[in-house]
C-alpha cells in the first residue's frame, strides 16, 4: 500500500512540476506579447499623429492650389480682356521689355532651383554597390561628376551670343 501512495505521490509532484513549468513558460509569454502589444499601441499611435499631419499638410496644400489656381484665373481673365497682338503693335519697346523681363525671372529661377537641386547630392557619389560616404570617396579619388568644370558650361557661352 505505501508503494502506491508512494507511486501517486511521485505521479502528483512530476505532474504538479510540469504544471510550474507551463506556468513559468506562459507567464514569460504573457509578458513578451504585453510588450509587443505595447509597442505596437505605440507605433500605431505615431502612425495615427503622422496621418494627421499629413492630412493637414494635404488641407494646406490644397489651400494654397486654390489660391493659386484663383490667381492665375484673374491674370488669364487680363489676357481675355487685352488683345496682345495689338498690344505689341501699337507698342513693341513696352512689351517686349516687358517679356524679355519675365523670361529672364523665370530662367533665373530655374538656374536657382537647379542649383539648389544639384547640391543637394554634392559629397555624396553613386558607386556600384551603392552610395559611398564621404570617407569612401576622398579614399577612392576626385571622381566627383557633380562638380562644374573649371571652364563653366560651354553650351551656356555659346548661347550668349559670343
Amino acid at each position: 500500500m505505501w508503494q502506491i501512495l508512494g507511486g501517486i505521490c511521485i505521479v502528483l509532484a512530476a505532474g504538479g512540476y510540469w504544471l510550474f513549468q507551463e506556468n513559468e513558460a506562459l507567464k514569460a509569454e504573457n509578458a513578451a506579447r504585453k510588450l509587443a502589444f505595447e509597442q505596437q499601441a505605440a507605433a500605431f499611435e505615431t502612425l495615427q499623429k503622422e496621418s494627421q499631419k499629413q492630412q493637414q499638410a494635404m488641407l494646406d496644400m490644397s489651400k494654397k492650389s486654390q489660391d493659386i489656381q484663383n490667381e492665375m484665373n484673374q491674370y488669364m481673365d487680363i489676357f481675355k480682356r487685352h488683345s496682345l497682338p495689338k498690344l505689341a503693335a501699337a507698342k513693341p519697346g513696352m512689351i517686349e521689355k516687358r517679356a524679355n523681363d519675365a523670361t529672364k525671372r523665370i530662367f533665373d529661377a530655374i538656374e536657382a532651383d537647379s542649383r539648389d537641386i544639384d547640391d543637394l547630392d554634392d559629397g555624396v557619389q553613386l558607386t556600384g554597390g551603392g552610395v559611398a560616404t564621404p570617407v569612401e570617396e576622398a579614399s577612392a579619388g576626385s571622381d566627383n561628376s557633380n562638380k562644374a568644370s573649371a571652364g563653366g558650361d560651354p553650351s551656356a557661352d555659346n548661347a550668349k551670343g559670343d
